[in-house]
């Protein structure tokens, strides 16, 4: 079953205002770093019950159709399953055509997608149920709680729903901030179980992360290299990264799992991807964790008003 016109129309519209907020992050590339063998190994962390996600994916975000197959296709070839993409993405069906055609398992892939906000909740459940070709998605979110936010606690009612039923085995929420995640609580029989968020060395919510602790709702890191300032480009960065011998974009995806959060990002190549998947082999020291949370700065936080 196709959308209905006037949801085709709102994603469109929503797409194109989305790439022009998305586009300052797409122009860091990460960083190669060599490294032995051909397969990366990525733990997992339970994000719900008996749900056990990898604490890296890849995203698809913002890119063209056959950008985000070569992507998906470079990934699975690592032996990395964790795939990140959304209905607003606008290339579902190229990623799922990539893993149909990669031969992995389904139940050894981790997929996570997204609906347009809080409305029309089932018509883009099942859209991107239909575009991915799967009958079960692993981790769905409402990408953002606009345009609408008060249907968010009726629109949470249709995930449960869809939960209940197994297609959805998880079920959380993106760009939430503290208001927009009690209302959700508020109402909710099943917590949600990720927040994803933009997130970096530069720019962290730190209210809302605490919010999101305190109620055992894990923290997804977007944008995890920065947007518009680059997290690889300072000075603290490039010493601590010196002193373990890694590159700063591998320090920067360190510091956000070392404090017990999950990672989607982007890298086209899949020896870059290869290499920023690469950080499980050192580990920052309590002084240098400190040293790079102090780098925060508000002034580097998007300025977009999309998700307002």
């Amino acid at each position: 079953k196709e959308l209905p016109a006037h949801l085709v129309a709102f994603s469109g519209a929503m797409a194109a205002a989305f790439t022009a907020w998305l586009l300052p992050m797409l122009v860091f590339e990460l960083c190669p770093v060599a490294r032995a063998g051909d397969t990366v190994r990525i733990p997992s962390m339970e994000i719900a019950s008996g749900v056990h996600m990898p604490v890296l994916s890849i995203g698809t975000g913002g890119l063209e159709s056959q950008a985000a197959s070569t992507i998906v296709i470079n990934w699975l070839g690592l032996g990395a399953y964790g795939i990140d993409t959304a209905l607003i993405y606008r290339n579902q069906q190229a990623v799922g055509a990539a893993i149909n055609a990669s031969g992995v398992p389904r139940k050894d892939l981790f997929i996570t997608t997204k609906i347009p906000g809080c409305m029309q909740a089932k018509a883009s459940i099942e859209s991107d149920l239909k575009q991915l070709g799967v009958d079960y998605i692993d981790l769905l979110l409402i990408h953002f709680p606009g345009p609408i936010s008060a249907r968010c606690p009726s629109t949470w009612g249709v995930l449960e729903d869809y939960h209940a039923k197994g297609v959805l085995k998880s079920i959380g929420v993106s760009n939430f901030q503290t208001k927009d995640l009690e209302a959700i609580l508020n109402a909710a029989k099943v917590k949600p179980a990720v927040n994803q968020i933009e997130h970096n060395i530069l720019h962290h919510d730190d209210a809302t992360i605490a919010f999101c602790q305190k109620h055992n709702i894990k923290v997804e890191a977007y944008s995890p290299l920065g947007r518009g300032n680059h997290s690889g480009d300072i000075t603290d960065n490039k010493a601590i990264a010196a002193a373990h011998n890694v590159s700063t974009y591998q320090v920067a995806l360190r510091w956000i799992l070392q404090h017990g959060h999950i990672v989607t990002f982007q890298s086209s190549s899949q020896a870059h991807q290869a290499a920023d998947a690469d950080v499980f082999g050192f580990a920052l020291s309590a002084a240098e964790l400190a040293a790079l949370d102090g780098l925060h700065n508000a002034s580097a936080a998007s300025t977009s008003t999309l998700f307002v």
